[in-house]
């Protein structure tokens, strides 16, 4: 009885303590390497004249309440991102939740940007229902 206690308690606490170790960056991260870096490369550095850069990258800063739309519902046609223009689509992703996007965006802005500040999540639900299809 005491083994099966004792085992209870360890498990539980171990459980907690991974909870406590969430961080939104390490969410955003392992979503950006999931599901952007196949294009925009492992440290947002973009891909040549083919896919444009998220790391330090002005179209990211100067365009920062549109970042949850744009994962959420793409864009294609022209844009400009560090004097360097791209023709393209990327694809929205309508899988994910408000919670990973906004996670996602704080990584993009403060890790791979250097913003200080980036958005709680009701700024991005409230951007998400602005923009919605």
């Amino acid at each position: 009885m005491m083994k099966s206690i004792l085992s209870v308690s360890i498990l539980s606490a171990a459980l907690l303590m991974n909870g406590c170790d969430y961080k939104p960056r390490n969410q955003g991260k392992a979503l950006f390497e999931k599901e952007c870096q196949s294009c925009h490369m492992e440290k947002g550095q973009g891909l040549g004249k083919l896919f444009p850069p998220v790391a330090n990258a002005d179209y990211v800063v100067n365009n920062k309440t549109q970042l949850a739309c744009l994962i959420r519902n793409g864009i294609e046609g022209q844009l400009t991102v560090n004097g360097q223009e791209y023709t393209g689509e990327m694809e929205g992703n309508l899988q994910l939740t408000e919670i990973e996007i906004s996670n996602l965006v704080h990584y993009i802005l403060v890790d791979l940007n250097n913003q200080k500040d980036a958005y709680q999540i009701s700024e991005i639900k409230a951007q998400l229902e602005l923009c919605k299809k």
